[in-house]
């Protein structure tokens, strides 16, 4: 076997290769030219103003959805119908609504999303969907 031995003259190569740091710099600069608009970007938040700082309370109704498919309204036994209705009318009522749907742990989604179909319908701004508490 033949071992080929290098000169110890020959300077060793110390250059480094700047093609994928050149690269990395180009996309993170385009990545910037992209979003930097997006980012300046003015978004208006309604604020509360100092000219009407009491609010009306808003009329709160409970919907509380039960395993069996049972809705009830504050408490009371309802139907889908009757539901809409009673909605319906608080609404007109001027007073501003606020709807609080509480289904039970095991309730079908079918049911929730049916009330909020209703609520949708009868033009309820303000609704919140109550944690469930597994029983």
């Amino acid at each position: 076997m033949l071992y080929v031995r290098k000169s110890s003259s020959s300077p060793a190569l110390a250059e480094i290769n700047i093609t994928p740091l050149i690269d990395i710099l180009l996309t993170v600069m385009i990545i910037f030219m992209i979003s930097a608009p997006l980012i300046t970007k003015k978004i208006d938040f309604p604020l509360m103003s100092s000219e009407n700082p009491e609010r009306p309370e808003p009329l709160v109704l409970t919907v509380g959805i039960h395993d069996s498919g049972e809705i009830t309204l504050d408490g009371q036994s309802t139907n889908r119908l009757a539901l809409g209705r009673s909605l319906h009318a608080a609404v007109l009522a001027g007073k501003p609504l606020q709807v609080d749907i509480r289904p039970e742990a095991h309730s079908s989604y079918d049911n929730l999303a049916q009330v909020l179909t209703i609520a949708q319908n009868n033009e309820v701004s303000q609704l919140r969907v109550l944690a469930v508490t597994p029983d």
